[in-house]
C-alpha cells in the first residue's frame, strides 16, 4: 500500500484549487459536498464556478504565496501543475495535480456518497476506470436512504453507550441494529415498526451476556476459501485463540480490536482453559485451528459453554473431482413415454 487512506475534515478550513477549467470544476463540485472553504486561482473561470456563492477567486495570477494556509491544493492546469507541485511540497501541503499522480502527494479515489456514510475506491491511480466500475456496482448496492440510518444511529450513541457495556455486546445491538428487520423498517419508512424495532434491541442487550466458543477450522490457508459465516465470526470475535502457525492473511480478516492469543495447537497445551475461562467471563471466543478438536468441543460442552462448530470448505487436492449430488425428478410417465 502506497497510499495511506485517510478521511480529512475540512470544515471551514481553506482548500486552493488552481484552475478554472473544466478539471477544476470537477474537483470544485466534490468539495461543494463539504464545509471546506474554497479558493480559486486562475485568470478565467468556467461560468458554473463564477455562479456558485461559495467559490473565492482570490487571483487571476498564480504565485507560490497564495498557497499559504491551504490544507489542502489542488492543481488543475497544466501549465502550472509541476510548479504548483513543487511549492506545495515545499510548504508541507498535500497537493493533486490532476491526471498527474506521479507529482502529487495524494490521490482522489472513486466515492459512493451517501453520507455520512461515504465509500471511497482507489487503485493508486494504476487502473481508474476499474476504481468507477467498482464504484458503480456499489452504488446500485447501496440504499440512498443508508446515510439517514447511520444519522438515526447517531442519535442513540448516547443512550447505547449508558445502557450497554462496550465490547461484543454493543457490536451485538449495532449489528443488529444496521443488519435486522430495524434497518428494513426505517429504510421502508415505517416509523412505528422501527421505533419498536429499537426497544426490542435493548430488551434483549438488557439480558446478562452469554459467552459462547466458535470452533471454526480452515480446510487452506487460503482466505478467499472461507465462509461468510467464518469471517463474520472473525469480524465478532472478542478473543481468537489460534494456532501458532496461523497464516497473517486469516488473521487479518479479524476485527483489529479483538485479543489473539496464539497456542501450540497441541493437546493439553492450555488452549481450553482458555476458551472456558473467556467465555465464562462473557465474551465471543473463536477457536481457530486447521482442524477442530473433539477434546476441545467435549471440555467446553462440559463446563456448561455454549458453543459452535463452523466447518472448513472443502478443497479438492490436485486432479481429484468433487461430486455433488444431483437431485433429477423422473416421472413415470416420461418412463413410459421413453420406452
Amino acid at each position: 500500500m502506497r497510499y495511506f487512506p485517510i478521511f480529512m475534515d475540512l470544515q471551514d478550513r481553506p482548500v486552493t484549487v488552481v484552475g478554472g477549467s473544466e478539471e477544476a470544476l470537477r474537483k470544485v463540485r466534490l468539495l461543494l459536498k463539504t464545509g471546506a472553504v474554497i479558493n480559486v486561482i486562475a485568470p478565467t473561470l468556467h461560468e458554473e464556478l463564477v455562479a456558485e456563492l461559495r467559490v473565492n477567486w482570490i487571483a487571476k495570477v498564480y504565485h507560490a504565496g497564495l498557497l499559504d494556509g491551504a490544507s489542502l491544493v489542488y492543481s488543475a492546469d497544466a501549465r502550472l501543475n509541476e510548479r504548483v507541485a513543487e511549492d506545495a511540497k515545499a510548504l508541507g501541503i498535500p497537493v493533486n495535480a490532476v491526471d498527474n499522480p506521479d507529482i502529487s502527494t495524494f490521490i482522489v479515489p472513486s466515492i459512493v456518497d451517501r453520507d455520512p456514510v461515504i465509500v471511497a475506491i482507489g487503485t493508486e491511480g494504476t487502473a481508474p476506470i476499474l476504481g468507477q466500475g467498482l464504484r458503480a456496482r456499489i452504488d446500485a448496492m447501496l440504499p440512498q436512504a443508508l446515510g439517514d440510518l447511520a444519522k438515526a444511529a447517531a442519535g442513540l450513541r448516547n443512550r447505547v453507550a449508558e445502557a450497554i457495556p462496550p465490547g461484543n455486546r454493543r457490536r451485538t445491538f449495532w449489528y443488529r441494529f444496521f443488519f435486522s428487520d430495524v434497518r428494513e423498517a426505517f429504510l421502508a419508512g415505517s416509523t412505528c415498526n422501527y421505533l419498536a424495532g429499537v426497544e426490542n434491541l435493548f430488551a434483549q442487550e438488557a439480558q446478562p451476556p452469554q459467552g459462547r466458543v466458535a470452533f471454526l477450522s480452515l480446510g487452506s490457508e487460503d482466505p478467499e476459501l472461507l465462509t461468510i459465516r467464518a469471517q463474520r465470526k472473525l469480524q465478532e470475535a472478542d478473543v481468537i485463540v489460534h494456532d501458532r502457525a496461523m497464516p497473517q492473511a486469516i488473521l487479518e480478516l479479524a476485527r483489529r480490536d479483538a485479543v489473539r492469543i496464539p497456542v501450540k495447537g497441541e493437546l493439553y497445551d492450555g488452549a481450553t482453559d482458555l476458551l472456558i475461562s473467556e467465555a465464562k467471563a462473557g465474551k465471543l471466543v473463536v477457536r481457530l485451528s486447521g482442524d477442530v478438536s473433539l477434546e476441545e468441543t467435549v471440555s467446553v460442552a462440559a463446563e456448561g459453554v455454549s458453543f459452535e462448530t463452523i466447518p472448513a470448505v472443502a478443497t479438492p487436492k490436485p486432479g481429484e473431482i468433487i461430486a455433488f449430488p444431483v437431485r433429477v425428478d423422473i416421472r413415470e410417465d416420461m418412463l413410459r413415454a421413453a420406452s
